[in-house]
């Protein structure tokens, strides 16, 4: 699995990063390069550089402020060298693995969601949902599947949850991806997708964790018999 391109060039910004604090370059409480400059000089994507942040940033290795950017934490260097090499070493996981987390997580956030939420979260919901809806038969079906659930998410108002679904989205989606795993029919995912808004609407959320259970019941199905067949992400 860490022979794909996507997760050698996200090891190369960890490692060059971990390079600069073995140095000295960079010392705890310092800025990181930007994002795009980063990127530049390391010949990779900006999204990688992104993921490698919010990797560092999940493990307490740096913080991400809005007006300073991306900073090292204030941890000793022999803390941090250890922390960094901690998250080099992190390998990635198979898909029914992946999926049995996401579905610890997601039903807790439903159930978070439709007892926590607000005006305001029910507004990007619907938001969101709305977008999805209108990109179901598009190249941007599955993103926006994921912001929905993501918007769920967020109404739990636990950003642990969020964040921890964030952290492993981005290999679950190559899977969605390269395995076509989306192929429930359109009224199906419709309804769900609307159930789960009525249910936080009405702050349902025995409803709520019923029909997220449902929902993801097919995904988990089909995580199952892929890794019966011991097929794993390159």
């Amino acid at each position: 699995m860490n022979n794909s391109p996507n997760i050698k060039q996200v090891e190369t910004v960890l490692k060059y990063i971990k390079n600069e604090l073995y140095s000295g370059r960079l010392q705890p409480g310092e800025r990181l390069p930007a994002e795009r400059r980063l990127a530049d000089m390391l010949g990779v994507g900006r999204a990688h550089v992104r993921a490698a942040f919010q990797k560092l940033e999940f493990y307490g290795i740096v913080q991400t402020f809005p007006q300073s950017g991306t900073v090292v934490a204030q941890e000793k260097m022999q803390v941090l060298e250890r922390m960094i090499t901690d998250a080099l070493q992190i390998r990635q996981y198979d898909f029914a693995s992946l999926v049995y987390v996401r579905v610890l997580l997601e039903i807790e956030a439903i159930k978070l969601c439709a007892r926590n939420r607000t005006a305001e979260d029910l507004e990007n919901i619907e938001r969101a949902l709305e977008e999805c809806e209108a990109k179901f038969y598009t190249e941007e079906r599955v993103s926006k599947d994921f912001a929905y659930h993501q918007a769920l998410a967020r109404g739990a108002h636990n950003p642990v949850i969020a964040s921890m679904l964030l952290v492993i989205t981005p290999d679950v989606l190559r899977y969605y991806q390269r395995y076509r795993v989306c192929t429930v029919p359109q009224e199906e995912v419709y309804f769900e997708h609307r159930e789960l808004l009525r249910c936080v609407r009405e702050k349902d959320e025995e409803g709520a964790v019923a029909m997220q259970r449902r929902h993801l019941k097919s995904l988990s199905e089909f995580a199952a018999a892929f890794n019966d067949e011991n097929h794993f992400l390159e």
